[in-house]
């Protein structure tokens, strides 16, 4: 339940990254791909909460899982990393 709760807010914060970082051009391509990897990961992992649902010493390491895996993702990424903003949405002075 706690996941749900916050999947609005990161589909929300996704589509306005994209649209910052996307060239104007390329947006709905950027969208498309979006859409694409979100879809593509809500089915992998649903399909593996259900595989390893079925074993009962699995089901309280899905949690476990879930934080690795998002502490690896992390640990790659390039920390400091500011991108500049190429979109439409740009502050205007």
């Amino acid at each position: 339940m706690l996941p749900g709760a916050f999947l609005t807010v990161l589909v929300a914060t996704a589509y306005v990254t994209t649209d910052i970082l996307a060239p104007a051009h390329r947006t709905s391509e950027a969208y498309a791909w979006l859409i694409l990897s979100i879809g593509v990961g809500q089915a992998v992992g649903t399909a593996l909460a259900g595989r390893l649902a079925e074993h009962e010493l699995f089901l309280p390491a899905l949690p476990a899982a879930g934080a690795l895996f998002t502490l690896a993702v992390l640990s790659v990424a390039r920390p400091g990393h500011i991108p500049r903003p190429v979109g439409r949405h740009r502050h205007r002075i």
